[in-house]
């Protein structure tokens, strides 16, 4: 009878300390949109981020929306280069080009794979591409120490269609949303 009680004085003991040990939860990072008016809302899993990179005075700013165990299905990601800091609520385009070792290409990249691994993408600016309707834009409106809130839109196609850009089928990526944590870094 004195072990049971002391097996018991001690499973409290420990539950006491356990509990008082606990981390502060984690936020509810997330990433939602629609797709060609269809909801898709996802939990990220541990590879997903915002990773801001800074190289004198190019920056590059990558936004990993993945999640589950396959990172190539129901996935979204951004590439932004730009050469200044972004400016929280301006919404970033990528028609805007940028000028990378000499050649005019878009300061925004959007690939989404959607829940069967197909990949779409708004990978062209329409001034270089007669025909082509890419588009895609983004907007921070938070920046925290959890992480960052913000918006994102796009017009993506098949990326395996070799067609005349102008047939292409356009995927229509609208009401966008983030938060996800952040990841900063020089190099």
């Amino acid at each position: 009878m004195k072990n049971i009680g002391l097996s018991i004085l001690l499973l409290f003991a420990v539950f006491s300390f356990s509990s008082c040990e606990k981390e502060d939860p984690k936020p509810d990072y997330y990433y939602s949109f629609k797709v060609n008016g269809v909801q898709k809302e996802f939990k990220i899993n541990k590879d997903a981020g915002i990773t801001f990179l800074e190289d004198g005075p190019n920056r590059f700013t990558l936004f990993n929306m993945v999640t589950g165990d396959v990172l190539s299905k129901n996935a979204m990601i951004m590439s932004f280069r730009n050469t200044e800091q972004i400016e929280l609520g301006l919404r970033y385009i990528m028609q805007n080009p940028i000028v990378v070792n000499g050649t005019v290409s878009p300061s925004l990249v959007l690939i989404y794979f959607d829940e069967n691994g197909k990949e779409y993408g708004a990978t062209l600016l329409q001034s270089s591409n007669p025909g082509a309707l890419d588009d895609c834009s983004f907007k921070i409106t938070e920046f925290t120490t959890e992480g960052s809130v913000g918006e994102f839109e796009g017009v993506v196609f098949d990326l395996s269609d070799s067609g005349p850009k102008a047939n292409r089928t356009p995927v229509l990526i609208t009401e966008g949303k983030f938060f996800l944590p952040n990841f900063i870094s020089t190099l």
